[in-house]
């Protein structure tokens, strides 16, 4: 084991993640025709995936991601995680999201259709390749590598501004569906969804798959409840604020209930 890459394996993580990513984004946008440069954000959205694997294999060896891969990939839970994580969290989240518009004074353009069925759709290929596939390596690797030194708190608060400026050469790449949130806010939402993921990842045993599937479903669900109309005139992106503060409101609960932990409990096999 490299005793440094070890003592310091959460800080070079994020530069190894940083360092995969952002030359794809950047060859894409500088060497693609405007309309295809989206082509690099799918590989380069691995690129925190690829750095947890490269951190393993560098800290503990072949032996050692291999166990942490079929740790991390634990399909043998009990389903109620995949219905929580994939379909109620991310239509409540939205729900929530949608009646605080609409007490403030917004139309709803909700249309109940068959269109809702394609739901499903968008959810798995999100998991896969524009979303959940990012989570293996800022919940299934990072977090718990940080849970060994910080409290959870600051733990999902550095993850969170990690995972945030991680985004931010994807505002310069036309066709992600993100780039017109200021990066303030989606600075600020990043640490109460990052709680959200990292209590979900510890009360689903640990399983990552869960926490692909609401990452996938949070970034898919709000198509389905569209805002008519403006309620907020003085903020440049009111349904990006109203999002921040659903977060905020989930996260708060969920820090209460739990007393803070987010169900992490020390583990003879976390990370070090």
């Amino acid at each position: 084991m490299n005793t440094y890459l070890s003592k310091n394996s959460w800080w070079l993580y994020f530069i190894l993640t940083y360092l995969i990513s952002w030359p794809l984004w950047a060859l894409g946008k500088a060497l693609l025709p405007e309309n295809l440069s989206t082509i690099t954000l799918i590989p380069g959205a691995f690129g925190p995936f690829a750095a947890a694997m490269m951190m393993l294999r560098l800290t503990t060896g072949g032996s050692g991601l291999k166990n942490w891969l079929k740790s991390t990939f634990n399909f043998k839970i009990n389903v109620f995680w995949y219905l929580l994580a994939g379909i109620i969290l991310p239509f409540l989240i939205a729900g929530v999201h949608h009646v605080i518009y609409l007490a403030f004074g917004g139309k709803s353009g909700i249309v109940f259709s068959t269109d809702w069925l394609a739901y499903f759709a968008f959810l798995l290929s999100t998991t896969l390749l524009t979303g959940g596939n990012e989570e293996p390596g800022w919940r299934g690797y990072i977090t718990p590598v940080l849970m060994e030194r910080f409290h959870p708190v600051i733990v999902c608060t550095i993850v969170g501004i990690g995972w945030a400026v991680w985004h931010l050469p994807m505002y310069f790449i036309e066709g992600w569906g993100g780039n017109d949130q200021p990066f303030i806010w989606l600075l600020i939402y990043c640490i109460p969804l990052s709680v959200i993921l990292t209590w979900l990842y510890y009360k689903s045993r640990r399983s990552i798959i869960p926490v692909m599937l609401l990452h996938a479903g949070t970034n898919v669900v709000f198509r389905y409840f569209p805002m008519e109309t403006r309620v907020f005139d003085s903020v440049a992106d009111e349904f990006t604020l109203i999002k921040t503060i659903v977060y905020l409101l989930f996260a708060s609960i969920l820090l209460v209930i739990t007393k803070g932990s987010l169900g992490y409990k020390k583990s003879i096999s976390d990370l070090k």
